[in-house]
């Protein structure tokens, strides 16, 4: 049975019938309320990791051996796009709300393809990289990529161009260098528009020699297929292969001077375009167009030839005359930093990194899916490299223009194509029989 409380009249509630039950229940509520609360922001900290102290970046650089000189510079460009973002408190990573410090960790593989194989998977299981910057060259870099994909890390690289690197299907990988097979389609182009000016007859009598690697096979298919297609223009009368780091090119060199070519045009290694062109000089070969692909211009090839490099053209990725507000600062600040010019490698080095930084910031994360698919996505403006823009094909290669440089006399490395960017007028000198 139920009874009546009876409160003293004292002590009886001010409020109505019911109404101490209800102030009850509303303080039960508040209180169970309050506790999910709590309970829901300690499950909240419990999910969300601490944010890390810092983004670990690896990359393995031929440091010595073959490739010592494009791999030190490269080294440089890493190292300043590393200091700049640490300048600024690092990588913004919104998942955490903060911006994390890179730490930068990079391994000499001695120009060596199975060293660098090694310090990839080093890099990766040891080390416990977030992601991946490129080495240099393209045996290096076609090797050493195994790595990356194996693994699901995203690696980027501005120091492998050949078709091989992005031809298996590969989901992680991505460069800053156009094909190849472009560069020599480009150089083809760029003969052709000295014929329409009336410098160079038709059909122009080419030799074309090649490293024997894909490199040096996607440099001769582009020249091939050009002169296939254009057979008005161009004849192929000589086409060889040779091998890098060759101690004598005279036998080949002798073979080319009974062709009775008006072009030559090689893809060569630094070391190799600097012997072949001396040795050349001494067999007082002539030809009206000389180029080594991408080498050619630079300061060590000038510097080892003197007047021999003299009218020289070469096929690049990027000058450090680019008419380009951030390719200017980018040149002033490398150039007060180092205390050497801005060549091609340190500049596509530098902004590889930034492509790089630019992706994880857009993930937002640092989970390695998340970057891969923010690399995938790219579209970046501003960017230093010819045409400002960076973005990825289907394949991770990107497919921007190429730029033109000669050697003038008295004068150095001038661009003189395409006419966007140009700033002198190439000089093919007269035919000499």
């Amino acid at each position: 049975m139920s009874r009546e409380i009876k409160y003293p009249q004292s002590f009886k509630p001010n409020c109505p019938k019911g109404g101490v039950t209800k102030v009850i229940q509303r303080v039960r509520i508040l209180a169970g309320l309050l506790t999910l609360v709590m309970l829901g922001s300690s499950l909240g900290a419990f999910a969300a990791p601490p944010a890390p102290k810092e983004i670990v970046i690896g990359a393995a650089l031929p440091l010595t051996g073959t490739f010592a000189r494009e791999g030190g510079y490269f080294k440089d460009g890493y190292e300043m796009a590393v200091k700049e973002v640490n300048e600024r408190g690092g990588i913004f990573v919104k998942e955490y709300n903060k911006r994390i410090p890179v730490r930068l960790i990079l391994y000499d593989d001695k120009s060596d393809a199975t060293t660098s194989v090694s310090l990839y998977e080093k890099l990766v299981t040891e080390d416990k990289v977030h992601a991946l910057l490129g080495g240099y060259s393209t045996p290096l870099i076609q090797a050493h990529t195994v790595v990356p994909e194996k693994y699901k890390v995203p690696y980027v690289n501005g120091g492998g161009a050949s078709t091989a690197i992005y031809a298996r299907g590969y989901k992680w990988i991505f460069g800053l260098l156009a094909s190849i097979e472009k560069l020599a389609i480009t150089l083809m182009n760029w003969i052709a528009s000295q014929q329409d000016a009336g410098k160079l007859g038709k059909p122009l009598r080419i030799a074309i020699a090649w490293e024997n690697t894909s490199h040096g096979k996607d440099f001769q298919k582009g020249i091939l297929d050009k002169a296939r297609a254009s057979p008005d223009r161009f004849t192929i009368v000589f086409d060889e292969p040779f091998e890098i780091g060759s101690k004598d090119f005279t036998p080949l060199l002798q073979k080319v001077k009974a062709a009775n070519a008006d072009a030559w045009l090689v893809d060569a290694r630094i070391a190799d375009a600097i012997l072949m062109q001396r040795q050349l000089t001494e067999l007082g070969l002539y030809f009206q167009v000389i180029s080594y692909g991408p080498r050619g211009t630079e300061k060590a090839i000038r510097d080892a030839l003197g007047p021999a490099a003299d009218y020289i053209v070469s096929v690049n990725w990027w000058h450090r005359d680019l008419p380009y507000p951030q390719a200017r600062a980018f040149v002033r600040k490398y150039e007060e930093t180092y205390k050497k010019p801005a060549e091609w490698f340190p500049a596509l080095a530098y902004e590889t990194a930034r492509v790089l930084f630019r992706a994880i910031e857009k993930a937002g994360s640092l989970d390695k899916a998340k970057i891969r698919d923010a690399l995938a996505k790219m579209d970046m403006r501003g960017s230093i490299v010819v045409g400002q823009r960076v973005w990825f094909g289907p394949n991770g290669q990107i497919d921007n223009d190429y730029v033109i440089m000669q050697n003038l006399p008295g004068r150095g490395p001038v661009l003189v194509y395409p006419k966007y960017v140009a700033l002198g007028e190439a000089v093919v000198p007269i035919p000499k029989r």
